[in-house]
């Protein structure tokens, strides 16, 4: 792993963690957030996106019948979390009323801390039975979030095409010949950061230009997706969120983790200033209990890697039986500090342009 890289000291973090909790609100019981919840009625929230009109009637239905609080739910999809944070910056510089009470960020909540305007709930005391402890996130730069969803990023197969003993264990093995054109890489950078930053950066630049080398199919995400599924490409590295789905098409979609099992969660966060604050802890609650993941898995076809039932849990269980190190981005200070910082963000317009133009790193010109 690349070493010294804007890393904090112990001692900056243990200051950094009391400059956050300074501004907490004092801890509350799950009893008092209820019958706050009540007063309120309603709570804007942006979840990940993929829940329709009727998964939100079910989560209303399931609220009620649990705590005895009857929520209107305005859902909103995330897809763009850099920018949710950004627009959430200039609000409060502007004195604007949130429009959401809660949002659902990953390593974002890093620089939404930073910036101030995350409430700082202390989300322990709360939790509803049977929650699994984990779903805290006690990262100084990330307190205030509880995961109620997670990801892996490697690559997704389809078995139908592949054995399983030939299936690539590191992301130098996607550059065999066996595996010309068959191969699908998605653009982003951003997880590509992630990897560089473990990895080795000029490492990860030879690999990935080997792979583009050896006729790799790069695209967005959705697109690298729907490849996979008419079968035009048979590996594609990219979110583990997409397993579920592609096995509900009838693929036969399945998964590893290659050099390390990158694990990446996403989480609720409430809004300082919020108008409904109660009623948006109550639904977060609820996302990141048992029966808030059974309902996220069968209404989104999400997973969670700290319950049993799902195909995150199987990833994890999995890559414990290989062996593969856990990686988790959200809860290392040394990768988040450097995911945002302006270093991370050239390497991420970098490795992306690599991408992008298929390994010259260079433009293309328009004719």
């Amino acid at each position: 792993m690349r070493k010294g890289l804007v890393s904090i000291t112990l001692a900056a973090a243990y200051v950094l963690g009391m400059a956050v909790s300074a501004g907490a609100a004092p801890a509350r019981s799950l009893a008092e957030v209820i019958e706050g919840a009540k007063k309120e009625g309603k709570v804007a929230v942006r979840l990940v996106h993929g829940f329709k009109e009727k998964s939100m009637n079910r989560l209303e239905k399931e609220i009620r019948e649990k705590f005895g609080v009857d929520l209107k739910i305005n859902y909103t999809g995330e897809t763009k979390m850099t920018e949710t944070v950004a627009q959430a910056i200039m609000e409060d510089k502007t004195g604007a009323v949130p429009p959401y009470d809660m949002l659902s960020l990953s390593n974002h909540i890093a620089m939404a801390n930073e910036n101030g305007i995350l409430e700082q709930v202390d989300w322990k005391p709360l939790l509803i039975q049977g929650t699994n402890p984990e779903a805290v996130n006690d990262n100084p730069l990330m307190r205030g979030s509880l995961v109620y969803t997670t990801a892996h990023f490697g690559i997704m197969y389809n078995a139908d095409k592949v054995k399983p003993d030939e299936v690539p264990r590191t992301m130098a093995d996607l550059a065999d010949p066996k595996w010309k054109n068959k191969v699908g890489i998605e653009t982003g950078g951003g997880s590509s950061v992630r990897w560089a930053f473990v990895l080795g950066k000029d490492k990860m630049i030879a690999t990935y230009r080997d792979i583009l080398k050896n006729g790799a199919i790069t695209s967005r995400a959705t697109t690298q997706y729907n490849r996979f599924l008419i079968g035009e490409i048979w590996f594609t590295r990219l979110s583990s969120t997409f397993l579920g789905t592609a096995r509900k098409q009838g693929v036969r979609a399945e998964w590893q983790s290659l050099d390390f099992s990158d694990i990446t969660e996403f989480a609720a966060v409430v809004r300082k200033g919020a108008r409904n604050p109660n009623a948006a802890k109550l639904v977060a609650l609820y996302l990141a209990s048992p029966e808030g993941v059974k309902f996220g898995s069968e209404e989104n076809g999400y997973g969670s890697m700290y319950y049993p039932g799902n195909y995150e849990h199987d990833i994890r269980l999995q890559d414990q039986k290989q062996g593969i190190p856990e990686i988790f981005t959200c809860r290392k200070t040394d990768i988040l500090e450097f995911y945002t910082s302006k270093e991370g963000r050239s390497w991420g317009k970098e490795i992306g342009l690599i991408l992008q133009t298929g390994g010259g790193g260079k433009a293309k010109k328009k004719k």
